[in-house]
């Protein structure tokens, strides 16, 4: 199936085209982007040729585009002013991915026949779990050092599923919705995944991050197929070759999805109930018949770091981050190449 149109329409030709850019470097946006600085070729084409979505700068809006079959009319706002209550309105001078993650919202919200996107490239999405049972031993710092550090060369999704992760105060932003919205969503309109996706992913360093369920309660009703079932589709609807799961014990079943995990870490220290509670968790893997969790889990002590970025977008730097480049990437990239 041919690609829907998405129009820009702006006089503004230097903003235009770096929109259609941004647009096109990500990849797998289900639109063909077409860009127009000038009314009449605009008018010229849309009465021949049938766009999806218009992009409309507030310079260029008149009332005759909405005689356009357009099913759907985004104005790019400079004033503030509503110029028609019926039809969208965002901010123009914003970031680009702003702009992208807001085209999609309501494109998700609005649009009933969206059509789903299936991955371009063949290559498979490789899931990495990252799991302990022993506490305050820098999981997530080392999950997002890994995550930042994978997303400098591969494209790399990064969720966490901690009770209470503190990441909204420690990346100093607020987040309209997490990953249990998107687990919701995923449930109602499979199809829509992708824009669903865009519209809530947070980039950190470059890598990208859907936010954690604000009230940990929430992760109890998905049980664990239906987060194995969303990983997959996440695979086919997205570029993303790398998954990483920050794992605790709040999620539903957490064992099903360790055992759908290619590979799964476990941060371990050598204080006596540490080494227990370690101890504990595998007999009980071995007990319920999940050895297989325990044959793919790779255990890593980490040594003692003196200083580690105080800003999780700087955690490529410093001497966490020199040690998964030494000790972790050359396990992970042999073990795929195997």
């Amino acid at each position: 199936m041919d690609k829907r149109v998405l129009a820009i329409l702006d006089g503004e030709e230097s903003y235009a085209y770096r929109l259609m850019d941004f647009f096109g470097q990500k990849g797998n946006v289900p639109f063909e982007i077409h860009v127009f600085t000038r009314q009449d070729k605009f008018f010229h084409y849309a009465n021949k040729e049938q766009i999806e979505c218009l992009l409309l700068s507030e310079n260029a809006y008149q009332e005759s585009i909405e005689t356009l079959k357009i099913p759907h009319i985004i104005i790019l706002s400079e004033s503030g002013k509503s110029l028609n209550r019926a039809l969208c309105h965002i901010k123009k001078y914003q970031s680009c991915d702003k702009i992208l993650k807001e085209v999609m919202t309501y494109y998700a919200k609005d649009a009933s026949g969206a059509e789903k996107v299936v991955r371009t490239t063949g290559r498979k999405m490789h899931i990495i779990g990252i799991y302990t049972p022993v506490t305050r031993c820098l999981q997530t710092t080392f999950s997002f050092t890994l995550g930042q550090i994978l997303a400098r060369n591969h494209k790399t999704l990064y969720l966490n599923f901690e009770a209470y992760s503190g990441l909204s105060r420690m990346l100093g932003r607020e987040f309209k919705n997490d990953i249990t919205d998107l687990a919701y969503y995923f449930s109602c309109a499979r199809e829509k995944l992708f824009y669903q996706l865009e519209s809530m992913i947070e980039n950190v360093g470059g890598l990208h991050m859907i936010p954690p369920a604000l009230v940990y309660r929430n992760l109890w009703d998905i049980r664990g197929q239906q987060w194995i079932d969303l990983f997959r589709e996440i695979e086919k609807a997205s570029e993303y070759e790398y998954l990483i799961l920050d794992l605790s014990d709040c999620l539903m079943d957490l064992w099903e999805v360790l055992k759908n995990c290619d590979v799964v870490y476990t941060i371990i220290r050598d204080d006596p109930l540490a080494v227990a509670k370690v101890e504990q968790y595998e007999k009980a893997l071995e007990s319920m018949k999940y050895e297989d969790i325990k044959a793919k889990t790779k255990k890593w002590k980490l040594p003692v770091f003196h200083k580690l970025p105080v800003k999780f977008e700087e955690l490529t730097y410093g001497e966490l981050a020199g040690y998964i480049r030494a000790n972790v990437l050359p396990k992970l990239f042999g073990d795929r190449e195997s």
